[in-house]
């Protein structure tokens, strides 16, 4: 009995750290781009290649997809995402799941 729940915490184990929540990335905006497409409606930000705490494999764009998020959510991301923007001021995306996909973003001078 002792060796099979062994075996379920290692599995389990391996399985979580397969889904990791982080930074997308910290840094100033290149661009804001807003897409309506029948297949994609989205937010994306393009971050500068200055950008630190970065997921490798999101190529410094970080996604808010209409779909994933409610709509009060969205239009803070969007005002957040152009007061920065506009303002030049660094932006900390992160994600809750080992994804692209953002899940909060904030406006800030240093990273913390």
């Amino acid at each position: 009995m002792k060796l099979a729940v062994s075996y379920l915490f290692i599995a389990l184990l391996g399985f979580s750290s397969l889904v990791e929540a982080g930074d997308i990335a910290f840094g100033t905006l290149k661009g804001v781009k807003v897409y309506g497409f029948a297949n994609d409606q989205s937010i994306r930000l393009v971050f500068n290649s200055d950008a630190t705490h970065l997921k490798s494999d999101c190529n410094f764009v970080a996604k808010f997809t209409f779909s994933q998020h409610d709509e009060a959510f969205i239009d803070r991301v969007l005002s957040v995402a152009l007061a920065a923007y506009m303002s030049g001021q660094k932006v900390r995306v992160h994600a809750v799941s080992d994804t692209c996909e953002g899940e909060f973003i904030a406006m800030q001078d240093s990273y913390f």
